[in-house]
């Protein structure tokens, strides 16, 4: 793809200050990091528009030089903070998504759980569980506050969301063998900040109250939890897609530096001015 950004180049300093985070959640990574691109400024109106801007005099024509190449400037500092961005998402969503298929797999360890297997072994298979869970959630939350890297990352927050679902969900005890609040009745719960607690004391009655039904709804949720991380890492899925989307975003980056730096780099200015017959 050529850049070629001549409204950019024949427009006043202002038309630049535009906010160049417009349609930064877009799932479109290309468009995401071609919005500073400036592509709603209005068309230049050719050589007669860069006469009129310049002005007649040489220190006119070097005030305006000045402000371009200062826009020139701050355009790529923006530019290339967005692709670094998109870099260092693409980066976390590989982690998150390495990490779930990790906890997926992890979550099988209730599902082996017998009504006769130990009070102790079936207390640390959910101790573990919860451990594991609440070292994810822990790596990841910063992601995730306002502003952050994640925030607002659809592909991210449904990774999220859905996990958590599957913990607390009712529906993994109710009418399918277990407790009928699932795991909460077992004292499992979220605090505020999203991790779960564990209430030993809670548990322990539950266990002593119906042995199969705490067992089932271990079982229940470990199955449900590991077909939700099995579906949130398989390729294709909407974190893959925004994985690949943004690498190809950063790769096209690298493939047309040489261009983006022709166009906006230091001198490209007075350059252009030249090969056009105006200095």
């Amino acid at each position: 793809m050529k850049i070629d950004l001549a409204a950019f180049r024949l427009n006043a300093l202002s038309t630049l200050t535009a906010n160049d985070s417009k349609g930064s959640s877009n799932t479109d990574f290309l468009s995401a990091l071609l919005n500073a691109r400036m592509g709603n400024l209005p068309d230049a109106a050719g050589a007669t528009g860069a006469i009129s801007l310049l002005g007649d005099t040489g220190s006119q024509i070097q005030s305006v030089l000045s402000q371009l190449e200062a826009s020139n400037a701050a355009f790529l500092r923006r530019y290339n903070a967005r692709v670094d961005a998109i870099g260092d998402e693409a980066q976390v969503l590989t982690r998150l998504r390495e990490r779930v298929a990790e906890l997926g797999t992890a979550s099988q360890g209730l599902s082996g759980l017998r009504v006769d297997s130990a009070d102790t072994d079936i207390k640390a298979a959910l101790q573990d569980f919860i451990a594991r869970y609440n070292a994810w959630d822990s790596e990841f939350d910063p992601y995730f506050e306002d502003g952050a890297l994640l925030d607002d990352v659809q592909a991210g927050e449904t990774a999220r969301f859905s996990l958590r679902r599957e913990v607390g969900s009712i529906f993994h005890g109710a009418g399918n063998g277990g407790f009928d609040r699932g795991l909460t009745a077992m004292g499992v719960s979220f605090s505020s900040d999203g991790q779960l607690r564990f209430d030993e004391a809670s548990f322990d009655g539950a266990l002593g109250s119906d042995r199969a039904a705490a067992v089932q709804t271990l079982s229940n949720v470990a199955r449900a939890f590991g077909d939700a991380a099995e579906m949130l890492s398989a390729d294709g899925h909407l974190l893959a897609r925004r994985i690949d989307n943004a690498q190809r975003a950063v790769d096209w980056a690298a493939d047309n530096r040489d261009d983006l730096n022709a166009e906006f780099g230091p001198g490209a200015v007075a350059a252009r001015l030249r090969r056009a017959g105006y200095s």
